[in-house]
């Protein structure tokens, strides 16, 4: 699991370098429009990096417990495959087992998406036992968990804006006003989150 989350650093890394290169072209150029759109993309590509980190450590918990590397959750247990997969999953075949089941997940898994705390809940229920998943991950940010899930879902709400309504205000059809505190702000959340619900789970 350490691998999905040196990549999940790198994408919050790369993200951020839209941040420098909005402070870069503020500072040198006398344009008469502004960079906004570059903070914009700041986020769109922090909730991305996100993303990917919880699809990578559901994925990768799963294949180990196929594997019995990993106590097997309830949701693991009660989850369906397809009849269609038995003999790839039974052996014998030219692929491993463990490597069409990781097929498998996957698959099922590209139809998913892990932004809103709900959906971070039930994906991490696949590979985690835990109770009260969102008061463990709200303890390593020192927030409460009503606070930390409510970050998040304003993050969630500001990115799907950005994305599908062009962030545009719904009554003055302008585009709503963002700052490289917020943007800034945005991506160091992500980071911390994601880095503790990569150290609850690995």
């Amino acid at each position: 699991m350490i691998n999905a989350q040196k990549v999940f650093q790198a994408n919050i890394q790369q993200a951020n370098e839209l941040g420098f290169l909005y402070d870069h072209l503020s500072e040198t150029l006398a344009l008469p429009q502004n960079f906004d759109d570059l903070l914009r993309s700041q986020i769109v590509n922090t909730v991305s990096a996100f993303d990917k980190l919880m699809h990578d450590l559901i994925r990768i918990g799963m294949v180990k417990i196929f594997e019995n590397q990993r106590v097997p959750t309830n949701r693991y247990l009660n989850e369906a495959v397809s009849i269609k997969h038995l003999p790839a999953l039974a052996g014998g075949g030219a692929t491993p087992p463990a490597i069409s089941f990781e097929e498998i997940v996957r698959e099922k898994l590209s139809v998913m998406s892990f932004q809103d705390p709900k959906k971070v809940g039930e994906g991490l229920s696949f590979i985690w036992s835990e109770e009260q998943k969102w008061y463990q991950i709200a303890q390593g940010l020192a927030m409460t968990d009503k606070d930390a899930k409510l970050k998040l879902r304003l993050i969630v709400t500001r990115r799907n804006a950005i994305v599908h309504e062009a962030d545009l205000d719904p009554v003055t059809n302008q585009k709503q006003g963002i700052t490289r505190m917020e943007a800034t702000d945005i991506s160091n959340f992500i980071l911390a989150l994601g880095n503790r619900i990569f150290e609850l789970v690995k």
